[in-house]
């Protein structure tokens, strides 16, 4: 029997959605004629077609700036068919200051819960620097909600990595013990290496959120609604 004190967030895909519109995107694709949702799709894409961006990008050796100069809209323009200007700011505009982030509300909602009733609550993200400076805001998020919040970019290391999982760990209170927390992420390497490091570990759909938090709502027995 689990007495559970620590949950732990993805950010992207967990507490901000993947499958809500960000107004920045629809605004280009009006402007540059480009199919409604094709921008997302597209950048969804590029770490597929380009693995090794993955660990560039969130162990902090490139930044979002940096590719929006040249490489990101020549993928684009390569995948959608027209031309783009440069740089071509999507990332900054999706996530940088001013950016209205399209937070799962539910979701939210369920860490003010955790946080009123004395749940440990932490974000664990793969992220970027926005610019190459690194001084642009890379987590929008309201921190006081947050006992902790550990970046990828900053930290040198990425989930899966188990290194990161351990320095996360390391800044929880030691009073708390990896098999009483719960980790939710939408990415499965990700779930299976939490498991693997002793967490409780639920695997988030992006377009079932609600379903996450019947399940954690099930580990925990308690009601997170409202």
């Amino acid at each position: 029997m689990h007495n559970y004190k620590a949950v732990i967030f993805d950010y992207g895909g967990v507490l901000m959605s993947y499958c809500k519109e960000v107004p920045a995107w629809t605004k280009f694709e009006e402007m540059y004629n480009i199919r409604k949702g094709d921008i997302q799709k597209t950048l969804f894409s590029i770490f597929k077609d380009h693995p090794e961006l993955d660990r560039l990008l969130f162990q902090g050796h490139v930044t979002a700036e940096d590719i929006e100069e040249d490489f990101l809209p020549t993928y684009l323009e390569r995948k959608i068919g027209v031309d783009l200007p440069r740089p071509f700011p999507v990332l900054n505009l999706w996530m940088g200051p001013g950016s209205k982030i399209p937070f799962n509300e539910n979701m939210m909602r369920v860490v003010k819960n955790l946080k009123s009733r004395g749940m440990h609550t932490s974000i664990l993200t793969n992220n970027y620097k926005m610019d190459k400076k690194g001084l642009k805001v890379r987590t929008p998020v309201d921190k006081k909600l947050f006992d902790l919040i550990v970046e990828s970019t900053v930290e040198g290391k990425m989930k899966p990595d188990i290194e990161i999982y351990e320095i996360i760990q390391s800044r929880i209170p030691s009073s708390i013990s990896p098999c009483e927390c719960i980790f939710l992420d939408d990415n499965k390497d990700n779930i299976r290496a939490a498991q693997d490091f002793g967490w409780t570990a639920i695997l988030v759909d992006p377009h079932n959120i609600d379903q996450s938090i019947i399940d954690l709502e099930r580990l925990l027995k308690m009601d997170l609604s409202h």
